[in-house]
């Protein structure tokens, strides 16, 4: 079991480099094909692909190695000869370019890396010719796969991307997508791929996990083509290339950052101070203003139960304070409202920040998996059922909630179109000094972030997390910070006046 994990954790954090990111770009973009494979390149694709593919797709191909079950979703059986990434017609074989690409560039989202840095070029030409020997489809195939034509592209713009919105509820991509694209939609919790294993719709707001690539040809094909062994169905015969290039346009006005890459990591939480009240509601605009940091999330494989594939991939985080309170306010997608049901066997959503309990000297902290023996951390955790609570930890297993009577946080949370918005607020200083955390200004506090989804059966140690960045509140700028300025301008126009009037008397004397 041991040796499984950390074969599939080796696996997982190898780095997949996305495909053609450039606009414009095929996914791969490597050269053709070789000639038909000999006896030797087969063999060598068979030694390649029990070294480094057969813990995951299984010695027969058929996706069930010693790691398959802690993948979601699962890897792929090459049996049937279905395959998710194509470049041609719905229904047919991929090319062998297709096969290479992947392979290259590895399937975001997923447990697939991108083998371009580990096998060489022949190597993964090799690996091709051995996968089509699983599925008796290659050899039967009296001709080449149709590629798609990629039809003229129409530009993005509003009038457009409003086109591809109405095409979505037409054709009713929103019954799994969900009403905003973030997978959540009325079907998406019954999906299943062609093997029965459940399957989720892709969260069209995060491009960055799109397991084919993010770029404008890799959304067409997808919708032309379809994504073969998963409910995803091709729409060439309803849409058009008109109709598709309007869909695409709808798809990427989604997303936030128009190149479609994942949010760049900030290091250090900024809370600005703020005067007056503090909203506690998070749909609040007061909210927009405030500048956001954004913190990507690893499932917990250090310690049982563990957690390979999470739901719950990043979290944004806003922080301001005033004389009297802190506030942050946290979002993040998941796809199902849960909530914690002992009869049923399921299991609340949750989020949770982490502070050091006394911020230890120098570059010491605590195990970022809530503590350690030495030093002790505090939770500030709110629940879709439970609310909000307030725990201390030393050690993921010597974790409690303080008493009711010693808590002086609260939250507010609302779930909509597949994300919760919470906002947690607390006393910079509390009178429970030995189990909370004192805020103070202009010191760099240790911060880190956990989140569970319950329907992805998450709960206790089975969980999202990162480990340790640090919290930052900026200090409140003197009051003579801005009378200094005004002042000096002040002087220089009035010492201006002076010596133009002095100019003027001299020139009249």
């Amino acid at each position: 079991m041991r040796w499984a994990c950390l074969i599939l954790l080796m696996i997982l954090l190898t780095p997949s480099t996305g495909w053609g990111q450039e606009k414009g770009a095929s996914p791969g973009g490597a050269g053709a094909p070789p000639a038909a494979p000999s006896p030797q390149d087969l063999q060598a694709g068979k030694r390649i692909y029990q070294k480094w593919c057969m813990n995951c797709h299984g010695a027969q191909g058929d996706g069930a190695g010693p790691a398959a079950d802690f993948l979601r979703p699962r890897p792929r059986d090459f049996r049937q000869g279905l395959f998710k990434i194509r470049t041609t017609q719905s229904g047919q074989l991929p090319s062998d370019q297709d096969l290479f690409n992947v392979i290259t560039k590895g399937m975001p989202g997923t447990g697939m890396p991108g083998w371009e840095k580990v096998l060489t070029e022949a190597e993964r030409w090799q690996l091709v010719s051995y996968l089509k020997t699983f599925s008796r489809r290659f050899a039967r195939a009296s001709a080449p796969p149709e590629p798609i034509r990629i039809g003229t592209q129409l530009p993005l713009s509003a009038d457009s991307a409003a086109e591809g919105k109405r095409l979505f509820r037409e054709i009713e991509c929103f019954k799994c997508h969900g009403d905003e694209g973030r997978g959540d939609g009325p079907s998406a919790p019954e999906l299943t791929d062609d093997w029965g294993a459940p399957i989720r719709p892709a969260n069209l707001r995060k491009p960055w996990t799109f397991r084919g690539g993010h770029t404008p040809e890799a959304l067409y094909l997808r919708l032309q083509s379809g994504i073969a062994g998963s409910p995803m169905p091709s729409f060439a015969d309803s849409l058009d290339n008109e109709k598709t290039w309007h869909l695409v346009n709808y798809v990427m006005s989604l997303w936030q950052d128009s190149s479609g890459n994942n949010p760049p990591l900030q290091v250090v939480l900024k809370a600005r101070r703020v005067e007056g009240e503090i909203p506690a509601q998070p749909g609040e605009a007061f909210w927009q203003d405030q500048e956001p940091f954004y913190y990507p999330l690893v499932g917990q494989v250090i310690r049982e139960p563990r957690l390979f594939v999470p739901s719950v991939d990043g979290v944004q985080v806003q922080a301001v304070y005033n004389d009297r309170e802190l506030a942050l306010r946290l979002v993040w997608d998941d796809p199902t409202n849960s909530k914690a049901d002992a009869e049923q066997g399921t299991f609340e959503d949750a989020a949770a920040i982490e502070f050091p309990v006394q911020v230890p000297p120098g570059a010491k902290r605590p195990f970022f998996l809530m503590g350690d023996a030495e030093l002790a951390v505090q939770l500030l955790r709110w629940g879709s059922s439970s609310g909000m609570t307030e725990l201390n930890g030393n050690g993921l297993d010597k974790l409690q909630p303080q008493s009711e009577s010693s808590q002086e946080s609260t939250a507010v949370g609302e779930f909509q179109n597949g994300q919760y918005q919470v906002v947690m607020k607390r006393p910079l200083r509390t009178v429970n000094t030995a189990q909370d955390i004192q805020f103070e200004t202009g010191r760099f506090i240790p911060v880190a972030f956990f989140a569970w989804d319950g329907s992805n059966g998450e709960t206790g140690g089975k969980m999202a997390l990162t480990s340790w960045f640090y919290f930052f509140i900026e200090p409140a700028l003197p009051k003579v910070t801005y009378v200094y300025p005004a002042l000096a301008v002040v002087i220089a126009g009035g010492l201006q006046w002076w010596v133009v009037r002095r100019l003027r008397q001299t020139k009249m004397d």
